[in-house]
């Protein structure tokens, strides 16, 4: 444990606030807040109160140290930062028995910043100059508060953490501090999509999400089944199973105290064709043949195989198709590489004609035109 000395100087000052003058050392002597270059000089302080440090010399580094009793985050303010100087903290635990002493648990972000406590303990932070190259002797007001936890799936920032919620209801999380993950898992009764949708969500932050497989025993563990999309979105889930959501936002570099509002459904396979995302799911056809299908959710991509001769013609007519625009493209199987396609037309809104110059398997695409809309009605393409 440390072993610190602590002289407290108050004042009222005319704003009305409180302003603590520390002196601390390791030993004896020392001035303001110094020696505290090192983890084991760290200085304590008062949750709550105000407190003044310099960044000076060049290069200076400025240990704090403070108990925390429960879980929440411990978040440090900064005001009268002096032209030039740009402070960073960093977050740390103290291991006496190691040779570094310091486990860094969040590396240097700008003031203001918070740190996520998990468990009550001892914790420490250090303040610099961003580049070591600044220094001023002019006092810098810092502060450093105690958040009590606010969001109800805390902890969840791993897969291994993700909170399980119900895939119809609601849920209500925050995006802090920054940079913050959050982790929560459902269970789907079958094949079928999950659908999100959010709301009060604070001004700054524009929530993402990320579509996920958990094995303990894979490697990776966590598989992606969807990369992240704002909201609202939706996922195809192929099986019964649980399944994992990341939320975050969108750049993480902001965050915001209050939490957000979001709702789950589970949708039931609507399109019969699917799983066909991947021409190797693709589902044969024929002339003659009459689809229907639904492009579901955003950048759905739906794959089916035809057999065509060489002269033929092919007809794709099209009907009661909602908030899409369908647009259809005929590949084949690549010679030189058999685990990929290559184009033989170019894409043709619906309905589109095409004449072929060989006989062999054809792969017919469909998606929306932009891929950025998307129905869950279903709508009809006749094969002719």
């Amino acid at each position: 444990m440390y072993k610190l000395i602590k002289k407290i100087v108050l004042l009222i000052l005319p704003a009305g606030f409180l302003l603590a003058f520390y002196s601390c050392s390791s030993g004896s002597g020392g001035g303001d807040k110094e020696p505290n270059n090192t983890i084991q000089e760290a200085c304590e302080f008062t949750l709550g109160e105000v407190f003044e440090i310099s960044i000076n010399p060049q290069g200076d580094h400025d240990y704090f140290v403070t108990e925390i009793k429960e879980q929440g985050y411990l978040k440090i303010q900064a005001s009268n930062v002096p032209e030039g100087v740009d402070i960073e903290v960093a977050f740390s635990l103290y291991e006496e028995w190691e040779a570094t002493k310091e486990k860094r648990l969040r590396s240097w972000r700008t003031i203001p910043d918070a740190l996520f406590i998990s468990e009550p303990g001892t914790y420490y932070f250090v303040i610099h100059d961003s580049y070591d190259d600044n220094f001023s002797s002019e006092k810098i007001e810092i502060k450093a508060d105690f958040v009590p936890e606010f969001d109800p799936t805390e902890p969840n920032n791993s897969a291994e953490e993700a909170k399980a919620v119900n895939i119809n209801g609601d849920i209500k999380l925050a995006i802090y501090p920054t940079g913050d993950k959050d982790w929560i898992k459902v269970d789907a009764p079958g094949q079928g999509y999950v659908q999100i949708m959010s709301k009060n969500v604070p001004e700054g932050i524009t929530p993402e999400i990320y579509y996920a497989t958990y094995d303990e025993w894979d490697d990776p563990k966590v598989q992606e089944l969807r990369g992240w999309h704002e909201l609202p979105d939706a996922c195809f889930l192929p099986d019964s199973g649980t399944y994992y959501l990341l939320f975050h936002d969108n750049y993480d570099d902001n965050s915001s105290e209050f939490t957000m509002d979001f709702k789950l459904k589970f949708l039931p396979e609507m399109d019969k064709y699917e799983p066909n995302n991947r021409f190797m799911e693709a589902k044969e056809v024929k002339k003659g043949d009459t689809l229907e299908i639904a492009i579901f959710p955003t950048r759905d991509h739906d794959y089916f195989k035809i057999n065509l001769n060489e002269g033929d013609k092919v007809k794709f007519l099209v009907k009661d198709h909602e908030n899409i625009t369908p647009e259809v493209i005929l590949r084949i199987v690549n010679p030189t590489n058999p685990n990929r396609l290559m184009d033989i037309s170019g894409w043709k809104e619906l309905p589109a004609e095409f004449e072929v110059n060989t006989t062999q398997e054809f792969y017919i695409l469909v998606h929306d035109n932009y891929d950025d809309n998307s129905s869950t009605k279903l709508f009809t393409i006749k094969i002719e």
